[in-house]
């Protein structure tokens, strides 16, 4: 089976070369010193093709800033374009503000490709000197206390809650904050010292979040943490494929979306799906809580446990209407006062007091304050 060969290209344009010098007076100047003036000279077109590269990179950063201002003010537009808008003229004002955030979308869009292709090109003409062809990649020395397991394996040791419990605000901080960021931006907050939270927790921890921040009808906060809750999950997904950790896998994927338009707008449409998904279900759960608790709510007053229902005296209300007498009992159901007086009036003093008190002390009946109780509850 063939293997890609090697690319050796980036040897063919080394600078400050023993074999030769191509400096107009060099026969006539020490060699080291011939060799200092060149290595000055390539310093100052590195560092002029560094500052143009940044310069590119800084209005690279604003574009796609403004790109997804533009997109939140076209899905707010869009919105907007309903049956009653049209009906009161404000539909065509609607339709022209999407058309023109459209436009500005593509004009950015174009511009940002360019500005891309720009930095590409200066990146390609980057040349090495004898010095800048091996580098350190990275060292660390860890001494005494400082040998500790890294941060991603103490992680994925966690239970759910102690994860929750240890990086909960990491996460909220994230959730909350990453609304305007790119995905070069988001990528670069992980990147920080945050790579041990792209982990199966994270991602149930903000899918959670997200659905109960929609069943608070909070929409837009749902949205910018199901994006993240989203990123993890791809890269969960991203990293098995390729058979390495989410740590590993993290950074190409973000530099995947942030560089190339036609593969971000594949995954903005798979998010799309992700958090619509996310709604629905974020409705069945709040009916199913409506239909649980209309469950768990009495339907009489025989369901409702002993304790808490005795009344101010310390009565069962449901044995005191039972041994009230049956006209006292409908004059009751019916909610007439009138007849429950002329019933109780009709009654031995002894009797009618004696009924109306327990009535009193169950509950049953709450005397308005101000107004004569009657003889009975004298």
């Amino acid at each position: 089976m063939s293997t890609k060969p090697f690319d050796y290209s980036k040897w063919d344009a080394i600078e400050l070369s023993d074999d030769e010098d191509s400096h107009p007076g060099a026969q006539f100047i020490e060699a080291q010193t011939l060799r200092r003036i060149k290595r000055e000279a390539h310093e100052h077109k590195e560092r002029e093709r560094i500052a143009r590269v940044d310069a590119l990179k800084t209005k690279k950063k604003a574009l796609k800033r403004e790109i997804k201002s533009e997109e939140e003010t076209l899905v707010r537009t869009v919105e907007t374009l309903t049956p009653e808008a049209d009906g009161n003229g404000d539909g065509d004002a609607a339709r022209r503000a999407a058309e023109t955030a459209r436009a500005t979308i593509e004009a950015k869009r174009t511009e940002l490709a360019d500005v891309e292709r720009q930095i590409e090109a200066l990146e390609h003409q980057k040349k090495f000197n004898a010095e800048e062809m091996c580098y350190v990649a990275s060292e660390k020395t860890l001494v005494g206390a400082a040998c500790k397991p890294e941060e991603v394996a103490r992680a994925q040791t966690m239970s759910y809650e102690e994860y929750v419990k240890t990086y909960g605000e990491d996460l909220d901080e994230i959730a909350s904050g990453n609304a305007s960021m790119s995905y070069g931006e988001l990528g670069e907050w992980f990147a920080n010292g945050k790579l041990h939270l792209f982990c199966e927790h994270s991602t149930g921890y903000l899918l959670l979040k997200s659905l109960y921040l929609e069943m608070e009808k909070k929409t837009r906060e749902a949205r910018t943490c199901a994006r993240v809750a989203f990123a993890c999950k791809s890269i969960g997904e991203f990293a098995e494929a390729g058979k390495k950790s989410e740590r590993d896998a993290a950074e190409p994927f973000f530099r995947r979306l942030d560089t190339n338009p036609d593969v971000a707008r594949e995954y903005e449409k798979s998010f799309d799906e992700y958090f619509e998904k996310l709604r629905e279900r974020a409705e069945v759960k709040l009916r199913e809580e409506a239909a649980s608790a209309s469950a768990a709510e009495p339907t009489s007053l025989e369901e409702v446990p002993l304790e808490d229902r005795l009344g101010p005296g310390g009565l069962d209300p449901v044995a005191v209407y039972d041994a009230l007498p049956r006209e006292m009992r409908e004059a009751f159901d019916s909610g007439s006062v009138d007849a429950l007086k002329k019933f109780v009036n009709s009654l031995p003093m002894d009797e009618a007091r004696a009924h109306m008190r327990a009535m009193v002390d169950s509950g049953l009946w709450v005397p308005t304050p101000g107004e004569d109780p009657g003889e009975a509850l004298r």
